[in-house]
């Protein structure tokens, strides 16, 4: 301490103290900004956050995941909006206690303080199977101080490992299989976990094209649905499901298993599981056609010659098939079916061949074809109730054994075709005419004398018991020398016809027919014409109308209607037929 006395009291020790003192300003200055800037500024590393939750569970296992955030900056956040996303399949549980499958949750904060933390749980119910990995996410946003704009967050996640099953599901099925073959879904279960479950569910969910025929046992509900009130430690049991699959080669057919517990009154999902069958090429092939075609459109009276085309498109041979053909629709004129050496069941309106008329169906080698064939005539008129709508007849082909070739499963082979034939609307116009109308009253001589004007009511009434018909309109010509009268009348709600002087003709618009008209309802307008014969007409029935018609397009089949209507002349009338000729 004397020698730093004795330094700084001596000659040029003061440059030293000076340069000493302005070090120590320029220091404390410093900190003073250090401090001062410092603790105002934002640093985005300052703000964090997590997510935890269960490295391991079991499916069904109710989980607790659990977002810590913090704020360890000088400055408030606010603003803040967290997003959390449940693993696949989980039940939320919500925090009244009820459950949703919702896919996420956001919930946000005003604000959190400088220097603060916090933390927020969502739980669940796992569901996965053995050795999946769920995963739970989150991201996080916010605004810091009287900064702008809006930070992210890079999003974090929390992994769980499903490592077993409290009831191990197994769900077999097979692997490929041809359309129209029969099918056995398999699922066996166990109670693997440390006690007895009560109030378990099965619930099966088919592909489409399967249809289930035979069950063991039985479902509690429906077709797919299995209840089982309790299963003890370690027992366990097999439910089947045997049916009916088809669909497109190639075409892949997933049935799928959800295994559920009832908690607090109400099912959750425990368990999932699913399997794939793969339809390949049939082993059988049917196709059927009428009059050559696929898609022919009938009228009635038409008579129907149906060819069913077989194929064995495997490698086996079959042998006892038998080929049902059913016929659906009351349009067809049963008393005119020709079987062709097919036995008609008329119970089941279904025709049936087997190897005693088709020799090819003792023994069907591969790749082997063949057809068979038979005529029916439809009714020459519409039938099945008043306003049926839509008139079609239908009719089903399956080729069938039950004799199984060795390397092929199954309790039966089959094969299937169906082929909707439409009929077309078969409408009728129903044209009279009268001098003394009963609404009208008449005018003029009858017989019809030369100069002088007779007056004479026209009727056009729709009868249409088929398909509706869009766009419907019915036109006629007047001739010259007949004069249009202005004089109509038509039922309620319906459009009147008119006159088009430039085309001399008169056109009622009908717009769509419905099915049914003239039966169960009135389609029906009248018109009144004059003419005053001239004496060249001495003699004769003049035309009063002609070229009528009736177009319009069928609503169901969309083929065009077309109806010619008959000339009417003078002669033509319902009450004077014998006056109609000019004096």
């Amino acid at each position: 301490m004397r020698n730093i006395l004795e330094y700084f009291s001596s000659p040029g020790s003061s440059k030293y103290l000076k340069i000493l003192v302005i070090v120590a300003l320029v220091l404390f200055v410093t900190a003073i900004l250090v401090f001062w800037f410092g603790s105002s500024s934002f640093s985005e590393r300052g703000v964090e956050f997590k997510i935890e939750g269960p490295q391991q569970a079991l499916s069904g296992d109710e989980a607790t995941y659990k977002i810590t955030y913090s704020n360890t900056t000088r400055t408030d956040i606010k603003d803040i909006k967290f997003r959390f996303f449940y693993p696949d399949h989980a039940i939320v549980i919500k925090e009244d206690g009820s459950y949703s499958e919702e896919t996420s949750e956001t919930f946000e904060l005003d604000s959190v303080g400088a220097r603060q933390s916090g933390e927020k749980e969502f739980k669940a119910f796992l569901v996965g199977e053995k050795g999946s990995i769920l995963y739970a996410k989150a991201d996080m946003t916010y605004k810091a101080g009287t900064l702008s704009s809006r930070f992210e967050k890079k999003p974090v996640s929390a992994a769980t490992t499903i490592i077993g099953m409290p009831v191990p599901v197994t769900l077999s099925v097979p692997p490929i299989a041809v359309s129209g073959q029969e099918i056995t879904y398999t699922l066996d279960y166990r109670n693997e976990s440390q006690g007895d479950i009560a109030d378990l569910r099965f619930k099966l969910a088919y592909p489409e094209g399967f249809a289930p025929k035979r069950f063991s046992p039985q479902p509690t509900t429906g077709d797919a649905t299995w209840d089982i009130k309790l299963l003890k430690k370690d027992s366990g049991a097999r439910i089947t499901v045997t049916g009916t699959i088809s669909g497109n080669e190639r075409d892949s057919k997933t049935v799928s298993m959800i295994l559920q517990r009832k908690i607090n009154g109400d099912y959750i999902n425990y368990e999932r599981a699913e399997a794939s069958t793969i339809i390949s090429s049939p082993l059988l092939d049917v196709k059927i056609s009428v009059n050559g075609e696929r898609d022919y459109t009938a009228s009635p009276g038409d008579i129907l010659a149906y060819s069913i085309q077989y194929r064995n498109s495997s490698s086996y041979t079959f042998s006892g098939l038998n080929l049902l053909l059913k016929l659906e629709g009351e349009m067809y004129d049963l008393n005119s079916l020709d079987p062709t050496g097919g036995f008609y069941d008329s119970a089941t309106q279904t025709i049936v061949w087997n190897a005693g008329s088709v020799p090819n169906f003792s023994n069907l080698g591969p790749s082997a074809t063949g057809k068979v064939d038979f005529r029916i005539r439809l009714k020459s008129s519409f039938s099945g109730g008043l306003g049926s709508k839509n008139f079609f007849v239908k009719t089903t082909a399956s080729l069938v054994t039950s004799d199984i070739p060795t390397g092929l499963d199954g309790e039966e082979i089959s094969t299937q075709d169906s082929l909707i034939t439409k009929i077309s609307t078969q409408p009728n116009v129903i044209q009279t005419m009268y001098y003394s109308d009963p609404a009208f009253g008449s005018f003029g001589p009858m017989p019809l004398n030369v100069g002088s004007e007779t007056m004479f009511t026209v009727h056009w009434r729709l009868v249409n018991p088929g398909n509706a018909v869009n766009n419907a309109v019915v036109k006629a010509t007047l001739p010259t020398g007949v004069a249009w009268k202005n004089i109509v009348s038509s039922a309620t709600s319906q459009s009147q016809p008119a006159y088009d002087r430039n085309k001399g003709q008169v056109i009622w618009s009908i717009g769509q027919l419905p099915s049914g008209s003239g039966t169960s309802s009135i389609y029906e307008v009248s018109f009144q014409v004059s003419i005053t014969p001239s004496s060249t007409q001495r003699g004769s029935a003049p035309t009063l109308v002609k070229n009528g018609t009736f177009a319009g397009t069928d609503s169901f089949t969309q083929q065009s209607v077309l109806l010619n209507l008959d000339d009417l002349t003078t002669s033509d009338t319902i009450d004077r037929s014998a006056d109609g000729t000019v004096e």
